[in-house]
């Protein structure tokens, strides 16, 4: 069967190689000229601007519901709550526990591509320390520690001592640490570059058509089915597209074709900041990636112009009420709450600083499986910094295409 893919991306470039392992005749289609060429940092990471406007006219739809919404919400999770104590844990599962299971299953998929076919998941690196700076926080995840190694979390519970060790910069820290989990081969920590890389070729090697430098302009339905996609070329000249089946996976430029197929794909907005500090002292640098729990940040080591530095980010929801607070204190309660775990390790008086907006799945799921129209399908998580989940995406949505049952429990869309 001709499948066409709409996106080069990791998702894209993992749909590809799976559905080709399965004996399809695959062409992928993206307006960059390389594939994965952002995965592998040569492009920017600027979105598509028809993607972006319609992201803006989402939002302004959805705030005005933001309210009705917010109190849905509240009230189905006190529901749950009386239930689950009345009768035990309820049998619908959680978003985080499809996560988790979720996450186990990319990982095995990344290793074993590796394995059988040579493609490295880049350098192994020291992994990522969550810290909980909250001791109840740090009791909660440790009761629950037995069902999430049910679920396949290779996470390591640490003491106080035990992370301290671990991670040498945390030692001079000012910030109570109650315990850590660590997770050694976790992919936040890794660069996805050489994996990206070395899956094109392989997809290139196996027949796998790329289309660079096409740029999807719309898709064409007929009685219930997609019935061909319109494309600008590299020439700008138009050109129509046709396969048996498509999947859709142009990250959020995805929404810009859902919305006018009237699919659906519930989106939640959030606000992002970026702090990049150089570095003042190499031994008081963490040598991992963090992330703060009871802060909510991320803390990674990263390679400037200017030499070696930290890259800090956090994601806030995007609400009305926020509007008037200024991002200057944002980010300064950002540099304290560094300074404060990390004495003397960075110069924040040179600190650079960025915001983005991303558009997320409102359960923060990765939005995988079939449609209202029979042969297309999406494999998109717009906003997704975790790249490993590429994997098994791309693994379970071949699987979907080809009729056969995905080798995880998961939520796949049905429609």
């Amino acid at each position: 069967m001709r499948v066409l893919v709409l996106g080069a991306g990791l998702l894209g470039v993992t749909s590809a190689h799976y559905l080709q392992q399965l004996g399809h005749e695959v062409i992928v289609v993206d307006r960059h000229a390389t594939p994965a060429a952002k995965a592998r940092g040569l492009v920017e990471t600027t979105p598509d601007p028809d993607a972006a406007r319609l992201l803006q006219q989402v939002a302004a739809r959805q705030a005005e519901h933001l309210g009705w919404q917010a109190l849905g919400r509240h009230v189905r999770r006190r529901i749950n709550r009386v239930l689950d104590g009345a009768f035990g844990p309820s049998s619908h599962q959680k978003p985080l526990e499809h996560l988790v299971r979720f996450g186990a299953y990319s990982r095995a998929s990344a290793r074993a591509l590796r394995d059988e076919v040579g493609v490295p998941t880049g350098a192994r690196g020291a992994g990522l320390l969550s810290l909980y700076t909250d001791e109840r926080a740090f009791q909660n995840r440790m009761s629950g520690q037995p069902r999430w190694h049910a679920l396949g979390c290779e996470e390591r519970l640490l003491s106080t001592a035990e992370a301290l060790d671990l991670e040498p910069a945390l030692q001079a820290t000012r910030v109570a640490v109650a315990g850590a989990a660590h997770a050694t081969d976790d992919a936040a920590s890794r660069d996805p570059a050489q994996f990206a890389a070395s899956l094109v070729f392989l997809c290139r090697a196996a027949g796998v058509r790329f289309l660079t430098r096409h740029q999807v302009l719309s898709i064409e339905e007929r009685s219930g089915r997609v019935d061909h996609v319109e494309a600008l070329d590299a020439s700008g000249r138009r050109v129509r597209l046709e396969a048996q089946a498509y999947v859709l996976a142009l990250g959020a430029s995805s929404v810009v074709h859902s919305e006018k197929l009237g699919i659906p794909m519930p989106l939640d907005f959030q606000r992002e900041y970026i702090l990049t500090l150089p570095i003042l002292d190499a031994t008081r640098a963490p040598r991992m990636m963090l992330h703060d729990r009871q802060g909510r940040l991320h803390i990674r080591r990263v390679e400037t112009p200017a030499g070696d530095g930290l890259r800090v980010s956090r994601c806030v929801r995007a609400r009305r009420e926020d509007e008037g607070e200024p991002d200057s204190d944002r980010f300064d309660a950002m540099l304290r709450r560094v300074e404060a775990l990390l004495p003397g390790a960075v110069d924040t008086g040179r600190a650079a600083f960025e915001t983005a907006t991303l558009a997320v799945p409102r359960n923060g799921l990765p939005m995988i499986g079939k449609t209202r129209l029979r042969n297309l399908f999406l494999n998109t998580a717009p906003g997704s910094r975790n790249w490993i989940r590429a994997c098994g995406a791309g693994k379970s949505i071949a699987r979907i295409v080809s009729g056969l049952r995905p080798e995880v429990e998961f939520a796949f869309r049905r429609q």
